[in-house]
């Protein structure tokens, strides 16, 4: 083959491949939401709704509504705690903010609620052990990694732990508009 044709072609696939590699760039961007989108708290597999009701000082609580696939998943699944892992990334969608120990004891009292939602036990208006909704809160106290599952469900997911300030002071679900749980906004110059 000639020199000036192969360079030509070499050419050619390099300005074809640059150009697939553009396309397929710039089409990624195009679809990917903009950074100051706001999150999604609605429907996925294992979530209905996420809402948050904010409580004296800078105390919250993520209330997640389970749907029922979650619930027979708990039951049924061999490995339950993929549910909660889903459930866990759509709080993180919604929730900005959860970090250190306030993120440790929202996964504690999620993991035990999720893998003890299954269980029917009719109290407080509700047909199942852990509630219609989760509620999980920032003021309960991290435990250590190492605590056993009933330790978890004599506790009432942690219920029973830590004192409850006054409130709820306000719900709302911050795909709704509210994002900046911590006023963190309010503080910069």
């Amino acid at each position: 083959m000639k020199r000036g044709t192969l360079l030509r072609r070499t050419g050619r696939g390099s300005a074809i491949c640059l150009t697939a590699t553009a396309l397929a760039t710039l089409g990624l961007t195009a679809l990917a939401p903009p950074a100051s989108a706001a999150p999604f708290c609605g429907p996925s597999k294992f979530v209905q709704e996420i809402k948050v009701a904010d409580w004296e000082g800078e105390a919250f609580q993520i209330i997640l509504t389970p749907t029922p696939e979650a619930r027979g998943h708990a039951a049924t699944a061999i490995n339950p705690r993929d549910a909660v892992v889903e459930q866990w990334h759509a709080i993180q969608g919604c929730v900005s903010g959860l970090e250190g120990g306030i993120a440790d004891t929202i996964w504690d009292q999620l993991e035990c609620h999720q893998l003890n939602s299954w269980v029917p036990f009719p109290r407080e208006g509700s047909n199942w052990l852990t509630g219609e909704t989760y509620e999980l809160e920032s003021w309960r106290p991290v435990l250590p990694r190492a605590v056993p599952g009933a330790a978890l469900v004599a506790t009432e997911c942690l219920n029973r732990l830590g004192e409850d300030p006054a409130g709820p002071l306000s719900t709302y679900r911050p795909d709704a508009g509210r994002l900046d749980l911590h006023g963190a906004q309010d503080n910069i110059a």
